[in-house]
């Protein structure tokens, strides 16, 4: 049941927002929120507000932008500041991976956070950072020093950024703002949040002088997006609106004489496509290829004996968020002496996998206990070999990564290689990615199958497939326009953590693998992964950027901004001196 407090607090702002419903969105655009930012003194230093608004199409973003529908944006950072035509997101493009990317300019696979849910195979547990009992465990599960850290000695806040680690102070704003988001009012959500700006202001004048930085996140246009589709009406109504309180917060700012003393930034943590059509992968590995498939999460609050025994039965585990890729974690099969040592075993254990394979799809709940006889332990991981001959539970072996490929709806499949090694598979071949050294960042991609599997043989991309190493920043640089912008450094970085899957899958253009929802993300094509990046203010050049840059590079930028100094092991860069 929902508190009666809160419910009277929706009904409250229903009628004071409905009534603002009457008001033409023009007329809001001129108004503000009327917090009291004290004014600025002519020695501060520069402070910044940094907007992560939740999946922005680029190409709708640009329109609107162009048809004068986001007139805020347009008026406090692009036209004072640096606007970046082409900013790459990070794999897989899901929402918590890059908040964490975002705040500390690393890849997936160097902070640790693989997705927003993810599987231990060492500790046997699953986690989803989207259910709200796990939602905050999130900054415990990532290493790397965030941005917050990085300004420990100032005040720093957070505005419903979930990735918050260091931050002085983090507003979640559950209990205003979860009553409306549970009724699907995603733009009052936006709404609640940036009213949260007054605590800002309440600090700095409690304190004497402002938060250093503060990050605040806007969700409505990515639910939007799913509730919608990205071509809807609905979708680009919402970008519009986060216009309008931005717009809001600013004016506010202004009228205290504060924008010249603030950096600001606008951020988004992947891009959003349209989906028509739906593939449950997860059916289709376990009904179609007859893996053994974990059909549960346990989660480590469970006795780790009942985590033991549970992940035991089973040789497959698969998670994934944003519907349009999914992570699967396998275990490495027997030697195939040792798998077929006993015939009466193998027997048994075939039948209970047919039997556990009718239940499950028929009646998951009487489903018997399966069996994983055959694999060694979560401990050990596949090898290619494995993955291209790997039994299954009818008594066979199946080319997983052959048969992923040939389903109309997969586009890509990644897959660990060895130590420094990665191959990625299309319909076109098959490309194996590695890295000279440990802990090195260049990589080289070598073609194994096919002719031009990613499609970089016409482009600027041609001549880094040579199977010599070359930096992150020219295989950016060469691959940003291309239907697999940014992949080769990448996705190699991502099978760099602990936590990763043994096997990426993508979906393909218009698909997803689960759901009814009309748009997503999570892939790899340039709607999935090309976003914004903007920023205005002092020490800011005024000027429209044409380069291909990383959402990564935000904290880079920012540091510099303010006078701080950009360490030299990130995967971003600082804008200022590219």
């Amino acid at each position: 049941m929902i508190p009666r407090a809160p419910v009277l607090l929706v009904l409250l702002l229903a009628a004071v927002l409905g009534g603002c419903g009457r008001v033409s969105l023009d007329e809001r655009r001129q108004t503000s929120f009327g917090i009291r930012f004290p004014p600025a003194d002519g020695g501060e230093r520069p402070t910044a507000f940094v907007f992560m608004i939740d999946g922005v199409n680029r190409d709708v973003f640009d329109r609107l932008l162009a048809e004068g529908r986001l007139p805020n944006i347009k008026k406090y950072f692009v036209d004072r500041g640096l606007y970046c035509d082409r900013c790459t997101a990070n794999v897989p493009s899901v929402t918590l991976v890059n908040e964490v990317s975002i705040v500390t300019s690393l890849f997936s696979g160097r902070h640790g956070m693989t997705g927003n849910s993810w599987f231990d195979r060492s500790a046997l547990f699953n986690r989803n950072c989207d259910d709200l009992p796990e939602k905050n465990l999130l900054d415990a599960d990532y290493r790397a020093e965030t941005l917050f850290e990085r300004l420990g000695d100032e005040t720093t806040m957070s505005i419903f950024f979930q990735a918050h680690r260091g931050a002085s102070k983090f507003a979640e704003n559950w209990t205003s703002a979860g009553p409306p988001f549970f009724f699907g009012m995603y733009g009052m959500v936006d709404h609640i949040s940036l009213w949260r700006f007054d605590i800002v202001a309440n600090v700095a004048r409690a304190q004497g002088r402002f938060p250093a930085l503060v990050l605040a996140y806007l969700l409505a246009p990515d639910m939007e997006g799913y509730r919608n589709g990205v071509s809807s009406d609905a979708y680009r109504g919402a970008l519009e609106t986060d216009d309008m309180h931005i717009g809001l917060i600013l004016r506010d700012l202004e009228a205290a004489g504060r924008l010249d003393k603030t950096v600001l930034a606008l951020v988004s943590d992947h891009g959003m496509v349209d989906v028509s059509r739906h593939w449950p992968l997860e059916k289709f590995l376990r009904d179609d290829l007859h893996l053994g498939l974990a059909p549960e999460r346990r989660r480590e609050t469970a006795a780790y004996e009942d985590r033991l025994a549970y992940f035991g039965r089973y040789e497959a585990v698969v998670e994934g968020s944003g519907e349009r890729y999914r992570a699967v974690y396998l275990r490495r099969p027997l030697p195939e002496g040792q798998r077929s040592g006993e015939e009466k075993a193998a027997g048994e254990e075939k039948a209970a996998g047919l039997l556990s394979a009718f239940f499950s799809s028929a009646l998951p709940f009487l489903a018997p206990p399966a069996a994983a006889a055959g694999f060694e332990n979560w401990l050990r991981h596949p090898a290619p070999e494995d993955l291209r001959s790997y039994p299954s539970r009818d008594g066979k072996t199946v080319d997983v990564i052959a048969r992923l490929i040939a389903a109309e709806a997969v586009d890509v499949a990644a897959y660990r290689a060895g130590p420094g090694k990665v191959r990625v598979a299309t319909k076109h071949g098959e490309v194996e990615l590695s890295r000279p050294s440990e802990g090195g960042r260049d990589a080289a991609c070598r073609v194994l199958q096919g002719t031009d599997p990613l499609g970089y043989a016409a482009g600027k991309a041609a001549g880094l497939m040579d199977g010599r190493p070359h930096s992150p920043a020219r295989w950016l640089a060469a691959t940003a326009d291309t239907d697999y912008p940014d992949l080769v450094p990448q996705v190699l970085a991502y099978f760099d953590a602990h936590r990763a899957g043994d096997l990426l899958v993508f979906a393909a253009p218009g698909w997803d693998f689960a759901g009814s929802n009309k748009g997503g993300h999570g892939g790899v094509r340039p709607e999935d992964m090309h976003t914004v990046l903007l920023f205005a203010g002092p020490g800011v050049p005024h000027e429209r950027c044409s380069s291909p840059v990383r959402s990564v590079d935000l904290g880079p930028t920012v540091l510099e901004l303010l006078g701080r100094p950009v360490p030299p092991d990130l995967d971003g860069r600082s804008l200022l001196g590219r």
